[in-house]
């Protein structure tokens, strides 16, 4: 019992200590990138990645520095990485448009009714696990009044139980669908962004095949699905093609 005490005391040190020195990196970093040193803080922050110790704020200051580069691909893929992490935050959004707009591919988005955007604000409102503990506790709270309404003798309390113990179990099947709901939208949205000069996008899965459109480094697309060598994607404006997997980096 003691030696599995000294071992998790050590592996506890060890953490803390790699914590620290990175903590330290990461300081060197932001001052390598006040000073204007931009090579040599993306040399720090990139240092950070390689063990594996990753945050929104580490995202965002590598894909500031890249910016600064003009690194656009770079720029745009870990400021989307930056935002998978912090959803809500304005500055992320902000800097990831002033980023897009230095690509060379420029796309009008297709529009989305408000009653989509209704329902996806409404669905995103709360993690998957969010909603999923949701779902449990209604459904608990669902079975409790139903076991008033099992043992309780007075009439009236009997049917305001029962009505409750309905109403709850509808919610937390509604949650549960809102989880549901949120985990097919995560399992399907794959975007990777385009790390080459110029890449090809063409009907079928074939270098033959005939040719869509010519897309350019910093391009984010989605992806569909894969067959051998190609991706199956869905660019902004609703295009959808199949494209090399070389050269592709998955968000």
């Amino acid at each position: 019992m003691k030696r599995n005490y000294l071992i998790v005391f050590i592996s506890f040190c060890f953490f803390l200590s790699a914590w620290t020195q990175n903590d330290s990196i990461f300081n060197k970093a932001n001052d390598a990138y006040s000073n204007g040193n931009y090579q040599e803080a993306k040399r720090l922050y990139s240092s950070i990645l390689k063990e594996d110790l990753v945050s929104g704020e580490l995202y965002y200051n590598l894909a500031n520095t890249y910016y600064k580069l003009e690194d656009i691909a770079n720029s745009i893929y870990y400021y989307e990485k930056a935002l998978k992490l912090n959803p809500d935050s304005e500055n992320i959004k902000n800097n990831l448009a002033f980023a897009e707009r230095m690509r060379l591919d420029q796309f009008e988005n297709l529009p989305e009714s408000e009653l989509d955007q209704g329902i996806n604000k409404f669905v995103e409102l709360f993690s998957v696990d969010t909603w999923s503990i949701l779902g449990i506790v209604l459904l608990f709270f669902s079975a409790a009044a139903f076991a008033v309404f099992l043992f309780k003798k007075i009439p009236l309390v009997k049917r305001i139980s029962l009505g409750l113990s309905i109403v709850l179990i509808l919610l937390s099947i509604g949650a549960f669908f809102m989880a549901q709901t949120e985990f097919n939208q995560v399992q399907n949205n794959t975007f990777a962004i385009i790390f080459e000069k110029e890449k090809s996008v063409y009907e079928e899965p074939n270098l033959k095949a005939g040719l869509l459109v010519e897309l350019h480094e910093g391009t984010k697309l989605k992806i569909l699905d894969q067959f051998r060598t190609f991706y199956k994607v869905e660019l902004p404006d609703g295009t959808i093609g199949w494209i090399e997997t070389t050269n592709l980096k998955k968000i």
